[in-house]
């Protein structure tokens, strides 16, 4: 388990994470959802501005919820507004969500192709796969099943009890890049008839 989901600040961690899946937010648009969505709340019609105001100083105040969550890697400030890492803070958020096709309108395509784009780095790709296969790849990267990959091999790296606080965003682009392009190539190679077993 995580260590930011771990402890008293757990709820409010996972509510911030999961908060910006559906896109950057003020840090009153994040108390907000977090008021919203905390557990044993009851479904509410309208904010309690006060109270409100009252979790905006709780994750906010320095070395608290949004500042740990930054310093670990997780999210990133700009021009007002949180965004999640990618892939690290995307990655991580999306082990919250029951289902990947609830956030996929919200993917940015840009993080998707970025991420495809690695895969022609690979020198092992131009041998064993064809032009025809890899516009498959492409097009599999484009679509909720990737991000399913994606949700997957991260929550594998946390069951394994892999310290993701501990990395920067390029350690966890490094570490996941290598995990998802190994689950795709095995699907590849076994569709091509090529065993990736000994």
């Amino acid at each position: 388990m995580l260590g930011i989901f771990q402890g008293k600040k757990a709820e409010y961690n996972k509510l911030i994470l999961k908060s910006l899946v559906g896109g950057s937010k003020t840090t009153t648009q994040i108390a907000e959802y977090i008021y919203l969505n905390r557990r044993n709340q009851m479904k509410l019609l309208k904010l309690n501005k006060n109270r409100v105001k009252t979790i905006v100083s709780i994750v906010s105040k320095k070395g608290s919820r949004l500042d740990e969550l930054r310093t670990k890697h997780y999210i990133k400030r700009k021009n007002n507004l949180w965004h999640l890492t990618a892939p690290k803070g995307y990655a991580v958020a999306l082990t919250l969500v029951d289902d990947v096709r609830e956030v996929w309108r919200y993917v940015q395509i840009d993080d998707l192709s970025a991420f495809l784009d690695k895969l022609h780095e690979i020198p092992i790709i131009d041998d064993f796969i064809s032009n025809e296969k890899l516009k498959k790849v492409e097009s599999f990267g484009m679509s909720p099943k990737f991000l399913q990959s994606v949700r997957d091999c991260t929550s594998e790296l946390i069951t394994q009890g892999v310290d993701l606080d501990g990395m920067n965003e390029l350690e966890f682009d490094v570490l996941l890049t290598g995990k998802v392009t190994y689950v795709i190539l095995r699907d590849i190679f076994e569709l091509s008839g090529i065993s990736t077993h000994k």
